[in-house]
């Protein structure tokens, strides 16, 4: 379980530190594919994406080092929440496509925090 619970933290890790750092990096060129940035003000957005990177490293860092393991679940919680709000968000707007990876990216947050915790 430890072994599914690390690949899992990894993918998460990296799916959610390459799309916050990505969107941040190139918000300009991506706003025309994803419509919440243009109605999110620049520091909203940059919220998010910091909260996406520093979640990211809340998965892996905590548990890696042995240093306040209880921060892992804690990031996995605040992933999900993010999730939620995106899901929120697209169900919203109608965007129907989008919602399968908001829901597994929610489902694999809450098995690690839930797991971790």
């Amino acid at each position: 379980m430890n072994t599914t619970l690390w690949i899992i933290q990894g993918i998460l890790a990296t799916v959610f530190s390459l799309s916050g750092l990505i969107i941040y990096l190139l918000k300009n060129k991506l706003a025309s594919k994803l419509s919440w940035l243009n109605e999110y003000s620049p520091n909203m957005v940059l919220f998010i994406c910091t909260s996406k990177i520093v979640g990211a490293l809340g998965l892996i860092l905590p548990v890696y080092f042995k240093v306040l393991p209880i921060l892992t679940p804690i990031a996995g919680f605040g992933l999900a929440t993010i999730m939620i709000l995106a899901i929120a968000y697209h169900f919203r707007k109608k965007e129907y496509k989008d919602l399968p990876a908001a829901i597994l990216f929610l489902a694999l947050s809450l098995f690690v925090a839930f797991n971790r915790f």
